[in-house]
């Protein structure tokens, strides 16, 4: 039977491609057969081999433009509108997943987002791939963003390239793989989870919580589950019809807190590997630019595991693209913590710790860029609205790391405390020119040699805070929001926020 010439789902009309680079391209055709791929007077072929066929575009300059022809024989394939730029993947959970329809100032934002030159892809949002799967895929294009396009491309990933597109002045193009809930073991593979002891742990755990269940048992577990969430969908709508601005604090109390976790089992999108399977290895090795990441919060519970499950990703995706440069940047937890917790008195230092091992990430590997948004946290709200502020701040960090501006990408970094008498200074990198304090100055606390903590003063000198505790004549040990959720009071003077630290495990 003859196979048809194709290219994989992700060329199509309206695309970008990535500039000043080998542009890798590939699909399916008939054994043997020679493949040739032409565009703005470039021409280089490929022969398909056990099915498949993979040809290199010659490197373009940003800004080029033009169709790409692909020929075989009597079979031709035409993508118009091709644009070279800079691609980003952008990958996480849901506060990734936020679309900028639903941001904040969604309405306003998306009439305003009149941007061609700014495109962007989005996968098939399915776990498991299968014929279902494969028909959709079939659907998936390139697209302007327009305001008639922009209101579901993910916010975050939006104002970072509206924000490096202004600066630059470069097409940007964004590939979106995100998905709510999601730990990171979801996307990398089962191997490569394997190889360390904090994968292992996450594959065990999910072993655990599926029990030996048969798949026919989870969908109909997750017919039930979808019945509840429905139910709940339609009392946080029809309240929002009521009061469009009202609190989540506030639904949470009306309409009840959303089901959470949904049930397990091994076709599910939370199942380890199985969205590296069904979105990161239908695109890849799409050329790029680099990746965006914002996940975290699903991983709460194995903080202390988070830098060596982050560790394996971005070695995972590297690998996958076959490259180990490739610039991965990265959203550091903002503050949050539930109404219920709060009030039950069960908050815990799992996203204080897990701060910190991201933080240990942007230190250990390189070409990596870790954007602080501890001030963008809302109370009740996992998913804060502004996502303006993360994706300018991701922006930052490639703006400096990666396009060499030379512009301020992060805040104050805490670097040594020396203690003065009964008080410790505490001296900061990458103070600038001094810091401010954006209301109270709260949120420090000190230690003595018993290493328990207790509420501190603080006093803002030059670019560093004196710190003293009451009644603690020798402090050994301080820290500073280290906190679920709380006041983030210590800013730079250019604006950017005093990261959360601790000057000792203890």
């Amino acid at each position: 039977m003859h196979s048809p010439l194709r290219t994989a789902p992700i060329f199509s009309d309206n695309m970008i491609l990535q500039r000043d680079t080998y542009v890798p391209v590939w699909g399916t055709g008939e054994d043997g057969a020679l493949v040739t791929l032409g565009l703005n007077n470039t021409q280089v072929r490929a022969c398909v081999k056990d099915g498949v066929w993979k040809a290199y575009l010659p490197p373009h300059t940003a800004g080029e433009r033009g169709a790409l022809e692909i020929s075989s024989g009597e079979e031709t394939i035409r993508f118009e509108n091709v644009l070279f730029g800079d691609l980003w993947f952008a990958g996480g959970q849901s506060n990734m997943e936020m679309e900028l329809k639903d941001c904040r100032n969604g309405t306003v934002e998306v009439a305003a987002a009149d941007h061609p030159d700014i495109r962007f892809y989005q996968p098939v949002k399915r776990a498991v791939v299968d014929q279902a799967f494969l028909r959709e895929e079939l659907h998936c294009r390139w697209q302007e963003c327009r305001p008639h396009t922009a209101g579901v491309l993910s916010a975050v990933a939006y104002f970072f390239a509206r924000n490096v597109k202004a600066e630059t002045g470069v097409p940007v193009g964004i590939i979106n793989c995100s998905w709510g809930g999601t730990s990171a073991s979801a996307w990398m593979s089962r191997d490569q989870l394997g190889r360390t002891a904090a994968g292992i742990r996450c594959l065990e755990d999910y072993e655990r919580l599926i029990n030996g269940k048969s798949d026919e048992q989870y969908e109909e577990e997750m017919e039930a589950y979808f019945t509840e969430w429905r139910a709940w969908d339609k009392r946080i709508q029809e309240r929002r019809a009521r009061e469009s601005g009202v609190s989540w604090e506030v639904l949470n109390a009306e309409c009840g807190e959303c089901p959470w976790p949904q049930p397990a089992g091994r076709k599910s999108p939370y199942c380890p590997g199985n969205l590296y399977h069904s979105m990161i290895r239908r695109v890849a090795p799409y050329a790029l630019k680099g990746f965006l990441y914002y996940q975290g919060e699903e991983d709460e519970s194995r903080a202390e595991d988070y830098a060596d499950l982050m560790y394996s990703l971005i070695d995972q995706w590297r690998s996958d693209w076959n490259d180990d440069t490739l610039p991965f940047l990265f959203v550091q937890l903002p503050m949050y913590a539930s109404k219920t917790e709060t009030d039950g008195g069960t908050t815990t230092e799992n996203w204080p710790v897990l701060r910190e091992q991201q933080y240990k990430v942007s230190r250990i590997v390189a070409n990596t860029g870790m954007a602080v948004i501890i001030d963008c946290g809302e109370f009740d709200n996992i998913h804060p609205l502004d996502k303006q502020t993360v994706g300018f701040r991701l922006a930052l960090q490639a703006l400096q790391k990666v396009y060499r501006r030379p512009v301020a990408a992060a805040g104050p970094v805490f670097s040594h405390a020396v203690r003065e008498g009964c008080v410790l200074r505490v001296y900061f990198t990458q103070a600038g020119e001094g810091l401010e304090a954006h209301g109270e100055l709260t949120g420090f606390e000190v230690a003595g040699s018993d290493g328990l903590y207790r509420p501190a003063s603080a006093l803002i000198d030059g670019t560093t805070v004196l710190v003293s505790g009451e009644a603690l004549a020798e402090p050994e040990w301080v820290r500073y929001c280290w906190v679920k959720y709380g006041p983030t009071p210590l800013f730079a003077k250019n604006g950017l926020p005093v990261m959360p630290f601790r000057s000792s495990r203890r």
